[in-house]
């Protein structure tokens, strides 16, 4: 059985839920969108900031770049330490800032060094945005300094679509229309690879790969706001989320304890807490992260790397950045394994 990549779906539910799911509410007054560009996207017609400029972490997706280029913003990016943290000296010497978008990286708090930062935007009327992504289901306390939150549910389970905007302080406008080509395409993806995983035919690996690039280069030519599909709803709503922390929580214990003897392993975060709910194992791969991560897909473990350099940083000055672009990797440890498939992995890396 291979370990990672996409989620698939085994079975499709019959009956539709539309309720909106109560642990998004402590962020405030939220809007489900098909997709988190789309979200902030959908932010973007509802804020008027001092300045059209935003600032980013040097360490991040294109695709929450790609709306603010988009709707014209100049942007800017703020380096990143190689513990994840956000450099203090690099954000102080932007001005003129109408955005800053901070975030968690992997399910911690790595950007808890910002207290003092975002109340001096704050002071200056920006606009203070945490993309939640990769700490959605972490329970730590939130800078009360945000106005907005931002996500994308799509990286935590198996959905069609879904993402989201949310706001502390005021309510916010729904969008009304909804991308169905391409919903209905990640849900042929989804269904495709739950076949493969029960039958393991090759053919269909061709098929669903292809289907899930097909989607995301929709997605990459289109970031308007869309709501989020029925059927991404209705699996939103069945969703145990404390059984998903609970999973994952296991996994990256399993992880932790086997792999810190490795040598050319550097965990980024060496233990979890009570409040943490990781989205991968990060580790820096000391030298030839490409070779090894090519040796782990010969063992069906797919281990992606969060992320290839966005072509509209690679020309900026992000030194200290791109240290983590060239040797992070992410190892999965989500809710579809257990213990087994995490010491399966541990034992491929102490081969390699």
């Amino acid at each position: 059985m291979e370990i990672g990549s996409e989620f698939w779906l085994d079975n499709i539910p019959e009956t539709a839920q539309t309720v909106e799911p109560n642990w998004l509410t402590k962020y405030g007054d939220f809007v489900l969108a098909s997709s988190g560009r789309g979200a902030i996207s959908l932010l973007l017609q509802q804020v008027t900031p001092k300045y059209k400029s935003v600032l980013l972490p040097a360490y991040i997706c294109d695709s929450v770049i790609l709306p603010f280029i988009e709707q014209g913003y100049s942007c800017y990016f703020y380096n990143i330490n190689d513990d994840l943290s956000p450099n203090i000296e690099s954000i102080k010497s932007y001005k003129n800032i109408g955005i800053f978008i901070h975030m968690g990286y992997y399910g911690f708090p790595s950007n808890s060094n910002l207290l003092n930062v975002l109340k001096n935007f704050k002071d200056q009327s920006v606009i203070v945005l945490e993309d939640i992504t990769h700490t959605l289901f972490s329970s730590f306390k939130r800078f009360e300094e945000n106005d907005f939150y931002v996500g994308s549910i799509r990286k935590w389970l198996g959905l069609p679509s879904g993402g989201f905007i949310a706001a502390s302080k005021r309510k916010l406008k729904r969008p009304l229309l909804t991308n169905d080509v391409f919903t209905k395409l990640r849900t042929t993806a989804l269904s495709s690879k739950g076949e493969y995983m029960k039958t393991s035919d090759e053919n269909l690996k061709d098929l669903f790969l292809n289907q899930f690039s097909r989607a995301e280069s929709l997605l990459d030519r289109d970031v308007a706001p869309y709501s989020i599909d029925g059927l991404s709803m209705t699996l939103i709503n069945l969703l145990d989320a404390d059984e998903l922390v609970r999973k994952r929580t296991i996994n990256f214990t399993t992880l932790s304890e086997g792999l810190k003897s490795i040598s050319y392993l550097n965990p980024i975060f060496k233990k979890n807490t009570k409040n943490i709910c990781p989205l991968f194992y990060p580790v820096m791969i000391k030298k030839d992260r490409d070779s090894i991560r090519k040796k782990l897909v010969e063992e069906k473990i797919y281990c992606p790397v969060h992320w290839p350099i966005p072509n509209q940083i690679k020309d900026r000055d992000i030194d200290s950045t791109l240290g983590i672009y060239n040797n992070i990797l992410s190892i999965p440890c989500d809710q579809r394994y257990g213990i087994n498939e995490m010491e399966r992995i541990v034992s491929v890396f102490r081969r390699l």
